[in-house]
């Protein structure tokens, strides 16, 4: 049902249990999975700091994409990664997922906002409401 599966994280508890999800997902269905995290400075944060900063945060990515990689094959399945690093999370999260060709999306749910989204998160509800793939939101541990 899902030959491919893409599973955007961002580093929190939420995106280990999404792994986790999709991992499980793609074992029952013999599906390939990938792990993806956005690279991503908002433009306002582009100052004199952005070369040390642009640093920092790569190094930091990687790490979580090595991570989420960890916990991948900790659940018995091997994922690629990739680090996305250009544009929105949400918009490059379903970019991604075109390009790739994926029938699920997973995504941990932080739900971080203050607005309507306060319960989903705003990248996932955006992700859930504009892919074209089917979409997985693992939710927070209460």
């Amino acid at each position: 049902m899902f030959r491919k599966i893409l599973v955007a994280v961002d580093g929190s508890p939420n995106s280990d249990r999404a792994v986790e999800a999709a991992a499980e997902v793609a074992a029952a269905h013999g599906s390939a999975m990938t792990i993806c995290h956005v690279f991503y400075i908002p433009e306002h944060y582009v100052t004199d700091l952005a070369g040390p900063l642009r640093s920092a945060m790569r190094e930091d990515a990687e790490k979580i994409l090595e991570h989420a990689a960890t916990v991948a094959k900790e659940s018995g399945v091997e994922a690629e990664t990739h680090l996305i690093q250009e544009g929105h999370p949400t918009d490059a999260i379903l970019e991604f997922a075109g390009k790739l060709g994926v029938g699920l999306i997973v995504v941990g749910v932080r739900g971080r906002t203050t607005d309507q989204t306060r319960q989903m998160g705003s990248v996932s509800a955006a992700v859930a409401v504009n892919a074209k793939a089917s979409v997985l939101l693992v939710r927070r541990q209460q």
